[in-house]
């Protein structure tokens, strides 16, 4: 029975750390070292559900336990350091993401952060054309062309919407999915 007992720990070993998401996160340069990185739940977050570590050379570390997967976090830095490191969303699941804070930032890795970084990406565009033309729609005076801007501000705004919407729907059975549908509802 003592024979079995060494093979029967790594096989435990093993089939645990199958289970464990890791972020592995790195920063443009060595000079954030020491400061403290934040993984906060999206959704009710306490002192208990926070987790944070140091950045050191450069990059930073979480180990994710199973209970703690299928939510989705935001790691961010404290708040002076968030003029030129972007927070950014990840989602922990089996396996390792990849996380670049930097004035834009992106996360990788696993099939959901994927998902996600293309809707941010997506986002981020759709969102920049959209306050482009509103600034524009700002200052026109003449009304057919208000009436022009405001029909691209409407495509625009419909095209981010049913990007948002599919994803969701591709993604209902899981946290991406009901992520997307919660901010449909909220507006």
């Amino acid at each position: 029975m003592k024979q079995f007992l060494p093979l029967f720990l790594i096989i435990c070993l093993i089939g645990c750390s199958k289970n464990e998401s890791v972020i592995e996160g790195k920063v443009p340069n060595a000079s954030y070292d020491n400061e403290i990185v934040y993984l906060v739940p999206v959704k009710n977050p306490t002192k208990k559900t926070v987790d944070s570590t140091l950045i050191r050379d450069g990059s930073f570390r979480f180990n994710v336990k199973p209970k703690k997967q299928n939510q989705i976090y935001i790691i961010r830095v404290k708040p002076l350091l968030r003029l030129k490191l972007q927070e950014i969303l990840v989602i922990p699941e089996p396996g390792t993401i990849q996380v670049d804070l930097d004035l834009r930032s992106s996360a990788s890795g696993t099939p959901l952060n994927q998902t996600l970084q293309q809707w941010k990406e997506r986002k981020e565009v759709l969102d920049s054309a959209y306050y482009a033309l509103y600034r524009e729609f700002r200052k026109e005076i003449d009304e057919m062309k208000k009436n022009q801007l405001q029909t691209q501000m409407d495509q625009t705004l419909n095209e981010s919407r049913a990007y948002a919407d599919s994803l969701a729907e591709k993604n209902k059975e899981n946290v991406l999915g009901r992520f997307l549908q919660s901010l449909r509802a909220n507006k």
